[in-house]
């Protein structure tokens, strides 16, 4: 690949627009945006002149010639992070199965009509999960190929529960931990189903083990873990806290937990989760507590503050008939404040016990699930006025909790094993092998590697005999390696 030209064309601009900028200093804007056009251009061509490379060698190579053969050459475009990129992708025909495929993009894993680069798609699920759709197409408009926000749309629907990766493999040591902490709350989203008039519920519950002091009054939870999305219905409320459990199992030695802490507003879904995590109970979120009693103290004929002492003092005395008669006083004397009341009371009755461990139990910590609620859901999916499908406001809450747990960077892992899942399904389609046998991994990588020896055994002789420089004999046996294991 002689790649001179590319370098000669590259230099020739970049000085151009530095003379440009000789001319007009005050245009330095000019310069650095038409330099990283430069950048991004001879970024695409040098792709370009990689990927034909690899195509040629591919036509080229013996080896391949045993096993298929050439039936056309077609023009592919991709869209990347540096613009489009078009490649000559040749059809070859297995002499095997008579089965016809690129053999280029199937060593690329690049399913067949996909339009982006898997880094494109990684970048256009990031930008999708801080803003709109619109922005995360906007964020890839560098070529001339157009990208919609249905586009985007479908990227984020594609994304699927069985389809989000074991980031890290389970911890050959289990943690030991006293005290774990769980908080849920949900987020309410508006829904463009007309049958959800009072929208979707997106949950989100996290896993830590505790808060460390960051600042003046700040608080960072230490090694969090989020867990989240629609979950409707009471089988996949179940669902969502057998793996919250099942997080906790594989990371913490359960024999030496003491107890696990559930917070939240006693909502019945995060309550469920005492039925189904082990060694927890559910605490009450004082956030929520002092709303009640803050509503009920606004109706009383003495002063506001006094009514709020009165309730915290049977909290503390763990009095209930007392705060029960307290509401009974005011309802009694007050217009106008029966549904607060009865709402007081409702929640003093259905949480007592919880309400007690938020005040008296030392291991009990402050909740801050509305605040994470806000930060992980809110920001993106119900303080702006928009509307969300199902299925889409559903595949954002997880996308948005696997970002909070491995990092933007490792979201194209996400595409990545995305990809290998639909290119398994329509290689098992093309070949009708659906029932075929699959060989252990640890068979596959022993055959690789036998390979991979037999073929370094020649390549001092073919360095030697062609007398080709040793980086194109690099390439020629990569070519071979991959071949030989199609």
């Amino acid at each position: 690949m002689n790649i001179i030209p590319l370098i000669s064309a590259f230099a020739e601009d970049l000085l151009s627009v530095s003379d440009k900028f000789f001319l007009d200093p005050e245009s330095f804007e000019c310069l650095e945006k038409e330099t990283a056009e430069i950048s991004q251009r001879t970024s695409a061509r040098f792709l370009e002149m990689v990927l034909n490379e690899m195509d040629e060698l591919l036509r080229r190579k013996d080896s391949r010639k045993s096993k298929y053969t050439i039936q056309r050459r077609d023009t592919r475009t991709l869209i990347t992070t540096v613009g489009d990129v078009s490649y000559t992708h040749t059809l070859f025909k297995s002499q095997e199965t008579g089965e016809c495929e690129y053999l280029l993009d199937r060593l690329m894993k690049q399913p067949a009509r996909e339009r982006f680069s898997s880094q494109a798609e990684a970048k256009v699920l990031i930008e999708a999960q801080k803003g709109s759709y619109q922005r995360a197409a906007d964020a890839l408009k560098i070529g001339e190929q157009k990208i919609s926000r249905t586009a985007v749309m479908e990227k984020v629907h594609r994304i699927n529960e069985e389809l989000m990766p074991e980031k890290e493999l389970l911890p050959i040591k289990k943690k030991c931990c006293d005290y774990l902490y769980i908080e849920a709350d949900e987020d309410h989203i508006h829904s463009q189903d007309a049958d959800y008039k009072r929208g979707l519920i997106g949950k989100l519950v996290y896993i830590f083990e505790g808060k460390d002091e960051v600042g003046k009054n700040r608080k960072a939870l230490r090694f969090p873990y989020y867990m989240g999305g629609l979950y409707q219905g009471g089988q996949a409320n179940a669902q969502l806290w057998k793996e919250v459990d099942q997080y906790i199992q594989n990371h913490y030695d359960t024999d030496f937990l003491k107890r696990v802490y559930i917070s939240g507003d006693g909502g019945g879904w995060i309550k469920a989760g005492t039925d189904y995590v082990g060694k927890s109970v559910f605490v009450t979120d004082r956030y929520h507590l002092m709303s009640y009693i803050n509503r009920v103290s606004r109706c009383t004929l003495d002063e506001e503050g006094i009514t709020k002492k009165r309730f915290y003092k049977y909290i503390y005395q763990d009095k209930l008939i007392a705060a029960k008669k307290l509401l009974t006083r005011i309802q009694r004397h007050c217009d106008g404040s029966d549904k607060a009341v009865e709402e007081c009371r409702t929640f003093f009755t259905n949480n007592w016990d919880a309400i007690q461990r938020a005040f008296h139990d030392k291991h009990v910590l402050g909740c801050s699930a509305e605040g994470h609620v806000s930060h992980v859901y809110s920001d993106r999916m119900s303080s702006r006025p928009m509307a969300w499908s199902i299925k889409g406001s559903d595949k954002m809450c997880r996308l948005r909790c696997f970002v909070r747990n491995e990092g933007e960077e490792s979201v194209i892992d996400l595409v990545k094993y995305r990809r290998e899942r639909v290119l398994k399904e329509q290689s098992l389609l093309a070949t009708g092998t659906d029932d075929a046998v699959v060989l252990p991994q640890e068979e596959i990588r022993k055959r690789k590697s036998k390979a991979r020896k037999q073929l370094e055994k020649y390549y001092d002789a073919m360095q030697a005999s062609l007398g080709t420089p040793s980086g194109t004999v690099r390439k020629i046996l990569a070519i071979r390696n991959r071949i030989n294991d199609i």
